[in-house]
Formats: C-alpha cells, sequence, structure tokens
C-alpha cells in the first residue's frame, strides 16, 4: 500500500469516527407534546358575561351603600332623640318620708 493511499484510509475512518462521535453528542429529540384539545369559544361573549357581571356588582354594591348611609342616618337621628330624652328626664323624687339622722 502506498503510503498515500494509508493516509487516505487513515483520514477516512477518523472522519467517520469524527461524525458517529458527533452525532452521539447531538441534542435528544424533543418528545412529541400532546395537546388538548379546548373548545373554541367566542371571546367576546366571554367579555361582555363578565362585563355583565361587574355590573351587577357594581349596582349590588351602590345598593348596599345606600342602605348604610340610610341605616346611618336612622341611627343618628336615634342616638339624637336619646340625648334628648336625657336632658328632659325628670330627677328621682326624694322620698316622701324623711328619717331624722341620728
Amino acid at each position: 500500500m502506498s503510503p498515500v493511499c494509508a493516509e487516505l484510509r487513515g483520514s477516512l475512518i477518523g472522519g467517520v469516527m469524527l461524525c458517529f462521535v458527533l452525532s452521539a453528542c447531538r441534542p435528544a429529540l424533543p418528545t412529541p407534546v400532546e395537546h388538548k384539545s379546548e373548545p373554541v369559544v367566542d371571546m367576546s361573549s366571554k367579555v361582555q358575561t363578565l362585563h355583565r357581571q361587574i355590573q351587577e356588582r357594581d349596582k349590588i354594591i351602590e345598593e348596599r351603600d345606600k342602605r348604610i348611609e340610610e341605616l346611618e342616618s336612622q341611627l343618628d337621628a336615634l342616638k339624637l332623640i336619646d340625648q334628648d330624652r336625657e336632658k328632659h328626664r325628670k330627677p328621682p323624687r326624694p322620698p316622701t318620708t324623711l328619717e331624722p339622722l341620728q
């Protein structure tokens, strides 16, 4: 065998080995991901539903706040009545018969 042939054979074997080693170093193939099939829902209908729920909640909160204001007003009126009643309350009468002090 000629030295050129031997050198060519060595290079060829080296190249094959290099390809084999490099092919072992490649990243693993990604595993296929199963996508769950979700029903397609119109996003505008979801948005409308959420908007309606927010409006209903805001209305309930507004009614509750009005009711709280009414109750606070009634409580203040009752406090004033109680204070007025205390002012006009007659002091207790002394006993009709007095016992002499000893």
